[in-house]
């Protein structure tokens, strides 16, 4: 991601924080809450996707340095459904996704919530999502598209940009032949022909624009592209760990920090850890610029709009009230009000 993350208290502070909570966590299993070792808390931090990227830049960074608590790293290469998996089970303590998972995890059950939020800065003119079609396609505009094969990925915020995008023009998915295809295969299937266009997004949406693809819309206007550092409840509950994930936000923030300022070093520290070409990585990571913030008014709306979708397309079976996928309680790094109900006007 390529962010200017608002500036939060230095993690100095947060540190003495956990120090003075430490005392107070229970010597229980790591399974259960986060907490092992006596007084130590251990933060079990998921990454999704293939490659350990947030691990290495943490340690290239020096971002694993001095922790006043451990951090056991968990790979999801399966990614948001892998992670709000583990989430349920206990598994895993806080990591960060985009903002459709947690409406799964809510549907499931599986006791996560947003406690921070990475943000495209004007999602009104910026998007790190796409509806693409090939160079030669006769496609080329949203109203084309009806009758089209039009891959996405059922439940992710592919599905939710093409319902959006559509509805812009007064299009529905009854208009085209939705083809329910996983993300990572979506390169192929535009290339092959087998689909006529892909909502895909980021490095994907790189990686086929390489091969000559081109966008008839972006996720401007359409979605807001919020992504969430979310957490177990469970683990929010209990002080010390909670006290360690306001911790690891301040690490966070300064890792977007560095990849703001330093966009060609990441892009090359990226492509050596992926294989990706380092052009490819440049032209994923630069659409739009992100913002760390806190949970805002606005940003529980677009969450509830975004369930309310999937519940009207059968994908949920009951209606959610998002309020219950956020916990403000680090809003104060960013100013910002700690009470749900005060965001809400509950």
């Amino acid at each position: 991601m390529h962010t200017r993350p608002t500036t939060v208290r230095p993690r100095a502070l947060a540190a003495a924080a956990l120090a003075l909570l430490l005392p107070l966590a229970t010597a229980c299993s790591s399974d259960a809450s986060g907490s092992a070792d006596g007084d130590r808390v251990v933060l079990r931090v998921g990454e999704l996707g293939a490659a350990p990227i947030t691990q290495e830049i943490f340690a290239h960074l020096g971002l694993d340095q001095d922790l006043p608590y451990d951090i056991e790293w968990k790979q999801f290469v399966n990614a948001g459904p892998e992670y709000v998996e583990a989430a349920g089970v206990g598994a895993v303590d806080v990591g960060v996704t985009a903002d459709t998972p947690l409406i799964f995890a809510d549907a499931a059950g599986a006791g996560l919530q947003a406690v921070v939020v990475i943000g495209v800065v004007d999602p009104l003119e910026n998007s790190n999502n796409a509806i693409v079609v090939p160079e030669d396609s006769d496609i080329e505009s949203l109203e084309d598209l009806k009758g089209a094969r039009v891959a996405f990925q059922e439940g992710t915020i592919m599905q939710y940009h093409v319902i959006k995008a559509l509805e812009s023009v007064g299009l529905t998915l009854d208009d085209i032949e939705p083809v329910n295809l996983p993300t990572v295969d979506g390169p192929t299937a535009l290339a092959g022909g087998d689909v006529d266009a892909l909502a895909t997004l980021l490095i994907y949406w790189a990686q086929v624009e390489g091969q000559g693809a081109r966008a008839i819309a972006t996720g401007a206007g359409h979605i807001a592209g919020n992504s969430f550092i979310s957490a177990r409840t469970e683990a929010l509950e209990d002080p010390a760990t909670a006290a360690a994930i306001e911790d690891l936000i301040g690490r966070y923030a300064e890792l977007e920090e560095w990849q703001a300022e330093n966009p060609q070093e990441w892009a090359e520290f990226y492509a050596d850890l992926t294989g990706l070409p380092v052009e490819v990585v440049r032209a994923g990571e630069d659409r739009a610029d992100e913002v760390v913030g806190p949970i805002t008014a606005e940003v529980i709306a677009a969450q509830q709009d975004q369930s309310d979708v999937y519940f009207e397309v059968g994908v949920l079976q009951e209606r959610q009230d998002v309020t219950a996928q956020f916990d403000p309680r680090f809003n104060g790094l960013f100013g910002a009000p700690t009470d749900l109900a005060e965001l809400t006007g509950d």
